[in-house]
């Protein structure tokens, strides 16, 4: 579909990539991956055409279509919702349009008029091509993908620029996926997505007949949506025909050869060398030293580059002060604004070393109950209680943005180091990355991750027993998002954190509180705990509707007794038919299954039938008089035969 030959590119001195060859293929699901700064966004423009190569060839295969999302596309647009989507199919309401004035014009003029004839066959040719492109299906199919992407149904009829950047970045997801390219492109695609809005992207892409390359950092997205991976690190692209949890493993794999393989080989030069540093000078060794100077040089030329491991961020955070059991306290507290309610009759306890994830849908409320726990906000009704001994600290969800521009990294952390910090700030900011001169940079010149990375060298700067954490991911690549998995699990005081990376809250959350149309819900246990809640949940019948509504949930009594089980409404009880939710859950699940195995047989034929073509072309004399040629049929041979192992080995699991 398009092949990317030798490319070059670079930003001035610095080379991105130089000789850089990429083939995707009809149907390929692939994440591209790579550390913060690798170019993988640039490579994704070059791919798409926007950006013109320094040296190399882009062939697009004729009749493709693509389809682009950018990390940022909240651009400004004059209409509805509703219409924003509808964009992906201006032309066939510029059709509509046309015909609708063809009608009004022809019921004005006379039946002898010269003129009907043409407008009659004009309207017939658009009246087919509106059939053609099934008209009256596409307004209830945009509805359908802006209700999976998070929009109820009155808000698909307001003006889009009443929403935020990050809904109107949905908007232009829905537009992207109704347009039906044959090939997508995401870049950053669930960085403003709430848990629902990307599980329901993940079963759209399942069912997605078209191929896709997706950049992300949510390792639980690309684990479900792609299936092999292309790495772009040090301007090399290098092939993993597997899914991504796959690829960190095979990856350290790899790595463990090459170094065991340059270990061997420089064993073996050592050897060599001390035999000639003893018999060179020697007439009746002469000869061998020779050769044995030579075969040094053949090795040497056999060693195998091995990537230096970038440079992570390492950071802990301090220990936390001593406190008393209870930290923060919320008592049947509300919280909303003139115009609704956020949250009512919430009860909250956060306890010593507590690690609480708050979740639900954007706009739920998340962010509002967190600024409530901190202090930020005061309850309208009920009571927020803090110790003595609690020490807070807070970070929100754009405290990168926060930061002044005109200030340097250095100056950042100086405003709000107590004193005894500020012989160590040059070693902190060291820690995240800034080394030597970096600590000078200007905030304003500095990439989001880079902010993402003083705001939370600044929360460092004050020993606390409750960290409160508004999306503190947003930015980070891969190695920043396991650095803070690590240290938040390491961490022994209290955590409360907002986030929808779902790696971070299954490696880090004991318990779950859903926020979720003005109720607080504890759900003891981990995330996956909670998921398996959710599903099941979800899967009950509209009887759960009709048992009246259910009191507000109690994360923990404030006296420290156990809560009192929900008395069941009179003649409730289990119907006696109907599946149960579990049941429901399962066969969910295996339909998504079954659809991801059809579409890995498919692709399992079409590289077969590759596999064959290439075959024959290899057994053809003639082609090996061609040595370049010869050399790309082995090399694509050998790759499409790698990700028939890796096909056939996801069927298995299946």
């Amino acid at each position: 579909m398009i092949q990317l030959q030798n490319i070059r590119y670079s930003f001035g001195q610095r080379v991105l990539f130089d000789g850089l060859t990429w083939v995707i293929a009809p149907g390929s699901r692939c994440a591209l991956v790579g550390p913060n700064g690798a170019g993988k966004t640039t490579l994704l423009r070059v791919a798409l055409g926007e950006y013109a190569p320094e040296s190399g060839a882009r062939v697009l295969a004729r009749g493709s279509r693509l389809g682009y999302l950018p990390q940022e596309a909240a651009e400004r647009f004059d209409g509805t919702v509703l219409e924003r989507a509808l964009e992906a199919h201006r032309h066939v309401r510029g059709m509509r349009e046309e015909l609708d004035a063809l009608h009004e014009t022809m019921a004005g003029i006379r039946p002898d008029d010269p003129g009907l004839d043409a407008m009659l066959e004009r309207a017939g040719e658009l009246q087919h091509h509106l059939d053609l492109h099934d008209e009256h299906a596409i307004v209830p199919e945009a509805r359908r993908v802006l209700s999976g992407l998070g929009f109820a149904a009155a808000d698909q009829d307001r003006p889009l620029a009443e929403f935020s950047g990050g809904w109107r970045m949905r908007a232009a997801l829905a537009a992207l996926l109704l347009a039906d390219p044959t090939l997508l492109f995401l870049d950053e695609p669930t960085n403003h997505l709430d848990l629902p809005a990307m599980e329901w992207l993940e079963d759209y892409l399942a069912d997605f007949h078209g191929g896709l390359v997706v950049v992300s950092h949510d390792r639980v997205f690309l684990d479900r949506v792609a299936t092999e991976v292309r790495e772009l690190e040090g301007g090399v692209l290098t092939d993993y025909p597997m899914r991504f949890t796959r690829y960190l493993e095979e990856k350290e794999v790899r790595r463990g050869l090459k170094e065991a393989q340059n270990a061997q080989l420089e064993q073996k030069i050592a050897q060599l060398n001390r035999f000639v540093e003893r018999f060179g000078a020697k007439n009746t060794k002469a000869s061998q030293a020779q050769s044995k100077r030579k075969q040094i040089e053949r090795l040497e030329a056999q060693r195998v580059v091995v990537p230096r491991r970038a440079r992570g961020i390492r950071f802990s955070f301090p220990n936390p002060p001593h406190a008393g059991r209870s930290l923060v306290r919320l008592k049947d507290a509300s919280f909303g604004y003139s115009d609704r309610d956020v949250f009512a009759r919430a009860a909250v306890e956060i306890d010593r070393g507590d690690k609480v994830a708050i979740v639900g849908a954007n706009g739920a409320g998340k962010t509002t109950l967190l600024r409530v726990l901190a202090g930020q906000l005061e309850p309208r009704a009920g009571l927020r209680e803090t110790t003595p001994l609690t020490r807070l600290a807070y970070f929100a969800q754009h405290a990168a943005e926060t930061l002044d521009p005109a200030e340097t990294v250095l100056g950042a952390l100086e405003a709000t180091a107590p004193a005894e910090w500020r012989p160590r700030l040059r070693g902190l900011l060291g820690s995240f990355l800034f080394a030597g001169d970096d600590v000078f940079k200007l905030c304003r010149v500095l990439s989001g991750g880079e902010r993402q990375r003083v705001a939370l060298a600044r929360i460092l700067l004050e020993p606390a027993n409750l960290l409160l954490l508004d999306e503190p991911t947003h930015h980070l690549d891969l190695a920043g998002k396991e650095v803070l998995e690590d240290a938040l699990d390491q961490y022994p005081g209290a955590v409360m954190v907002v986030t929808h990376d779902r790696s971070l809250m299954a490696r880090v959350a004991t318990r779950v509180l859903e926020v979720n149309e003005g109720r607080v819900t504890l759900y003891p246990g981990g995330y996956d705990d909670y998921e398996a809640a959710r599903l099941s949940r979800e899967a009950e019948t509209p009887r759960a509707a009709a048992a009246g509504s259910r009191a507000p949930a109690r994360v923990k009594p404030a006296d420290g007794t156990k809560p009192a089980a929900r008395p069941k409404p009179a003649g409730a009880s289990k119907p006696a038919t109907g599946p149960k939710p579990e049941d429901r859950a399962k066969r969910a699940d295996r339909h998504r299954r079954e659809r991801e195995q059809a579409r890995v047989e498919k692709d399992i034929e079409a590289r077969e039938a590759r596999m064959r073509e290439l075959e024959a072309s290899l057994a053809d004399p003639e082609v090996y008089h061609d040595g370049a040629r010869a050399k790309d049929l082995v090399a694509e041979y050998e790759r499409v035969r790698a990700e028939l192992e890796s096909l056939w080995q996801r069927i298995g699991e299946l």
